[in-house]
């Protein structure tokens, strides 16, 4: 029994220490001298979601997936995919949500669809939860 409950102890440890959660606010400087492509505004899913996305070409010809007014829920283990439904599968990774409110944006690589993929999602792996989503249009 000693033995269960000390597993059981360090499993807790392990599950909350590795599902941390997203800082509250960010304010990044955003691209300057973009072209917006696409756009979008969020919806609430499971969680309060609101604010813009957009891709935008910067003068260099860099591609970004730009949050403006961007808020959501708190939570372990968000992310920001990619995917052409709400399912969440497929889907694109884009990285671990920066923020859960504020300006900030995350650089597109040449292996991004953006075109195909054409929802953002804040996803919580952890939970498979889509707490908010945008159709980019």
């Amino acid at each position: 029994m000693k033995k269960f409950i000390s597993v059981a102890i360090i499993a807790s440890i392990v599950f909350i220490t590795g599902c941390s959660k997203s800082p509250d606010k960010i304010t990044e400087p955003l691209p300057t001298a973009a072209t917006t492509i696409f756009s979008g505004t969020f919806s609430s899913n499971a969680h309060t979601t609101s604010g813009t996305v957009k891709v935008v070409i910067d003068a260099a010809n860099k591609k970004f997936l730009v949050f403006e007014n961007f808020r959501t829920d708190n939570g372990p283990d968000l992310k920001v995919w990619l995917s052409p439904g709400t399912s969440g599968s497929p889907y694109q990774e884009i990285g671990t949500l920066k923020a859960v409110s504020g300006n900030f944006s995350y650089e597109l690589d040449a292996s991004i669809n953006h075109t195909a993929n054409n929802r953002v999602l804040i996803w919580c792996k952890s939970f498979s939860v889509l707490f908010g989503h945008a159709i980019l249009q």
